[in-house]
């Protein structure tokens, strides 16, 4: 609705939107946590049980997005607190696991193949680490089934009962683009090949491909839904020819279609603002929100500190703790902090 205000010049498109961003924003609980249905009559929740996937991931992909696309700063100030709550009270290792946005306490432990667009955003922030853990945990189950299950049970290790289909997501795909276009590490050139040689062996049917009913037997389903090609197919060739987008930055909407990153939209660019791989970044002018967006913390040859975009600083500044939750996550490996037997967070190791 930005970009549609900015090419059309009428401001209400843009107005509309920021109307209803700010409504959800204020609706965040007191852990900055959004749940994921609500009433829009009643303007009340429906769904406390707060995650990453459905529901809620194109909302936290435009916060970051739209600070990109338009430079505003207070977009990237919603983001970065939505993210580090995210990070504080979803993230169990590798993977993201649903929780009550009122308590914290986990309500799902549960993998779904929509929640596979999560390493990509955190590429967009430079914490390359923590993208790079999750994709693996992503890639190790489509590697068991031949293709992502929509929905994955982490407690009991298995298939959920009634959502076993794959409707050619693109989300695994598109992460896949990412960290390849911040690394340049071939293995996820070889994470592409094997998509596609999926996609080929399983899907392909004389009129185009189709979405899978049952990744335990490979039944196929009369459909196919337009996103496979707005999305799927799109990030998986851009993984192996992005010529396009070497002359011009691109961001990409929650549906496939890129929007130009131009200076001419920002009301103020970033000075900081690199727009490739965030642990390049070497010599800012000045250190502005996107300065933040570096995995592991570093310091620049100014001898500026540059603080970590994944550090979640320890409950208490003396580091005493009485559980897990009261340690935050390391700044430097990207790893959760966990509580000795003496009562201290830090990064022990467990035998």
């Amino acid at each position: 609705m930005g970009a549609l205000s900015i090419m059309t010049g009428d401001p209400r498109y843009e107005s509309v939107a920021l109307r209803a961003l700010r409504k959800l924003w204020s609706m965040q609980s007191s852990l900055k946590l959004f749940g994921t249905t609500l009433d829009v009559s009643t303007g009340k929740w429906i769904e406390h049980s707060a995650g990453i996937g459905a529901g809620v991931d194109s909302f936290y992909e435009y916060l970051l997005k739209a600070h990109i696309l338009f430079g505003k700063e207070d977009y990237w100030r919603m983001f970065h607190s939505a993210y580090v709550a995210v990070q504080k009270h979803f993230r169990h290792g590798p993977w993201y696991h649903e929780a009550d946005m009122r308590t914290g306490r986990a309500t799902y432990w549960q993998l779904t193949s929509l929640q596979a667009f999560w390493p990509g955003l955190q590429v967009l922030i430079g914490d390359i680490p923590a993208a790079n853990s999750s994709h693996r945990e992503f890639f190790h189950v489509w590697k068991q089934f031949g293709v992502l299950p929509e929905r994955y049970l982490l407690d009991h290790q298995m298939l959920h009962p009634t959502e076993k289909y794959y409707p050619l997501r693109p989300e695994f795909a598109e992460s896949t683009f990412y960290l390849y276009q911040a690394t340049k590490d071939p293995w996820y050139i070889e994470v592409g090949e094997l998509i596609v040689n999926s996609l080929n062996l399983y899907t392909r049917v004389e009129g185009g491909f189709a979405s899978i009913k049952d990744v335990t037997t490979m039944q196929l389903e009369d459909h196919q839904h337009s996103f496979f090609l707005a999305e799927t197919c799109k990030y998986l060739y851009l993984l192996f020819d992005d010529s396009f987008m070497l002359e011009s930055n691109y961001v990409f909407t929650t549906e496939g279609h890129p929007l130009p990153v131009l200076s001419t939209w920002h009301e103020e660019l970033p000075e900081a603002y690199i727009p490739t791989n965030w642990t390049n970044l070497k010599r800012p002018r000045r250190a502005s929100a996107m300065s933040l967006q570096v995995c592991p913390a570093m310091t620049l040859d100014s001898g500026q500190h540059i603080e970590s975009a994944c550090h979640i600083p320890d409950v208490r500044s003396d580091y005493k703790c009485l559980t897990d939750e009261d340690c935050g996550v390391d700044s430097i490996t990207c790893r959760r902090r966990s509580c000795s037997m003496a009562g201290y967070c830090g990064l022990w190791l467990f035998l």
